[in-house]
C-alpha cells in the first residue's frame, strides 16, 4: 500500500477538521491543514496514521467513517456541537477507538519533540474554531 500525504488549504477539507484520511487496497491519503506549525503537521500525520491503522486492523471503512463525519458535520450545522468537540469522541463514531489512541500517541510525539502541548492545541483549535490563523501570537 502506498501512502501519501498531502498539505491543503484547511478550508479544503471535507470535513471539520486538521487532518483526514481514505484508504482502499491500493493507497491511503492523508490530508493535513496547511497552515498549522510543523510541528503541528508531524502531531496530526502521528494521529491519522495510527486512527487509520486501528481502522484497517478493525476492518472499519473509509465510507463508513465518512458516513459518520457527515453526520457529525450536520449535527454542527444544527447547532448540537461547537467545532471544538471533536467527532472523533463520539460514542457512536465507528473510529472512535483509533481516535483515542491517536490523541494518545500525538501527545507522546508531542513530548518526543519538546513542544508545548498547550501552546501547539491552541493554534489547533483556533484554525479550527476561526477557519484561520494569528500567525502574530503563534
Amino acid at each position: 500500500m502506498k501512502i501519501k500525504i498531502n498539505f491543503i488549504p484547511h478550508k479544503d477539507h471535507l470535513f471539520t477538521t486538521l487532518g483526514h484520511w481514505a484508504y482502499d487496497e491500493w493507497e491511503l491519503n492523508i490530508w493535513v491543514s496547511d497552515e498549522i506549525c510543523w510541528q503541528n503537521k508531524v502531531l496530526v500525520i502521528a494521529h491519522e496514521l495510527i486512527e487509520v491503522a486501528v481502522c484497517i486492523n478493525e476492518g472499519i471503512t473509509t465510507e463508513e467513517c465518512d458516513k459518520f463525519d457527515a453526520l457529525f458535520e450536520s449535527e454542527y450545522d444544527a447547532g448540537i456541537w461547537t467545532k471544538d468537540i471533536e467527532a472523533g469522541y463520539d460514542k457512536r463514531c465507528p473510529y472512535r477507538k483509533g481516535h483515542i489512541w491517536g490523541g494518545r500517541f500525538e501527545r507522546l510525539v508531542c513530548w518526543i519533540l519538546g513542544g508545548d502541548w498547550k501552546k501547539l492545541n491552541a493554534e489547533c483549535n483556533e484554525l479550527m474554531l476561526t477557519g484561520k490563523l494569528n500567525k502574530e501570537r503563534i
